[in-house]
């Protein structure tokens, strides 16, 4: 399975995208992000998004990635 996100600003285009998602007969999700105040509390309530975040931390702490200083970055 794969996973396809499409950010849509106004109804139109929402009904467009679900009637041609309806018409292939694929599953979705509509996931209105108008409750969120900013970007962190949008991503902290993906649960896949946070399953991520978390694994990566658990990667770090066990030496599995790569630290990168902030000086670095931008080179």
């Amino acid at each position: 399975m794969k996973t396809l996100t499409v950010n849509i600003e106004d109804t139109l285009s929402e009904k467009a995208i679900t009637a041609v998602l309806d018409a292939l007969k694929l599953e979705y999700e509509i996931d209105d992000d108008s409750q969120f105040h900013d970007e962190t509390e949008r991503i902290m309530g993906n649960s896949y998004l946070t399953e991520k975040i978390t694994q990566g931390r658990k990667d770090m702490e066990a030496g599995k990635g790569t630290k990168i200083p902030l000086e670095d970055l931008w080179k």
